[in-house]
């Protein structure tokens, strides 16, 4: 459930989609009200020749995974922190319901359906909206005591001195690589009228790549900005979890021809790994990585999907 889409799936029993919708969030809605909308979409995507076992969501927040509950009071689906998800489920199918925060889903999708199948060190990074980050060490999720290890890789401080966060801290990687700070960086930058982006209604990181591959002076300083703050972050997370492989995903990831290699020499000049680096891939399973990986959640924790 995504603060623009939500993405839903029915999965066979290898984990494999067997029918597949995306539609709108209608995030603005109360979390208990959207899911009530969404008991007709799901039943027009289910199949009669199959038998629903579970539901799984995928959810861009804190997650309680042991206690399937919303932690964090995320800015979309308001009161989504109070609601009864695990009711829910049972009330309309009688199955049992895991919620995992969606970047940990999206890892746990690309370990076993993508980029880092034979891996059991790794690290993912998702760029867009926002900055997320998971973790997985010797086969296992981190998840630490509050739900916090590993998840919070946008909002990480790299300059102590730097700009409050809309999180409250100072000198988060979201301050100055993400879709919600563009503008207010674009506003530093000399002369910034001039460029093609002070017009346009969607100042995105797609607009931006497209208009510095064009030669607009103030869009390469944008994206320049941003990829030093992510390299910064990565490089942070790689010393704290020294993962076998690095997945970096998100719709940003179009331009990974030249977001990898600039991520990659940051890396060779600054951090402390040897000289080879570390690997490192776009994530492959983009569209419904979250979706198989809570399909795999279900197999580790249900027994009756196995």
């Amino acid at each position: 459930m995504g603060g623009t889409r939500i993405k839903m799936a029915l999965l066979d029993q290898h984990g494999e989609i067997v029918r597949a919708t995306i539609l709108d969030a209608k995030a603005h809605m109360s979390m208990e009200y959207r899911l009530e909308e969404l008991v007709a979409d799901i039943n027009q995507l289910k199949r009669a020749d199959y038998v629903l076992k579970g539901i799984g969501i995928a959810f861009p927040g804190i997650i309680d995974f042991k206690n399937k509950q919303i932690i964090s009071r995320y800015v979309k689906y308001p009161n989504a922190h109070t609601a009864d998800i695990c009711g829910w489920a049972e009330k309309h199918w009688q199955v049992p319901l895991l919620i995992e925060n969606d970047a940990r889903a999206a890892l746990v999708g690309e370990w076993q359906h993508g980029a880092g199948k034979g891996y059991n060190n790794l690290l993912m990074v998702t760029l867009g909206t926002g900055m997320g980050s998971a973790v997985l060490l010797e086969g296992h999720l981190l998840r630490g005591r509050n739900y916090l290890a590993g998840n919070l890789g946008g909002h990480m401080s790299i300059d102590f001195e730097g700009e409050f966060c809309n999180c409250g801290n100072k000198g988060c990687v979201e301050t100055a690589g993400s879709t919600w700070a563009l503008s207010k960086n674009l506003e530093k930058i000399p002369d910034y009228q001039d460029s093609s982006l002070f017009k346009a209604k969607d100042l995105s990181f797609k607009n931006i790549f497209t208009a510095a591959a064009q030669g607009d002076t103030t869009a390469e300083a944008l994206k320049l900005k941003s990829m030093e703050a992510w390299s910064a972050a990565i490089i942070n997370l790689l010393h704290a979890y020294d993962p076998d492989k690095l997945i970096l995903g998100g719709g940003i990831m179009e331009s990974k021809a030249e977001i990898i290699p600039f991520i990659e020499k940051r890396i060779r000049e600054r951090s402390w790994l040897p000289e080879t680096g570390i690997q490192i891939t776009a994530a492959v399973q983009t569209k419904y990585a979250g979706l198989q990986g809570m399909w795999q959640l279900f197999k580790m924790e249900h027994t009756s999907f196995n």
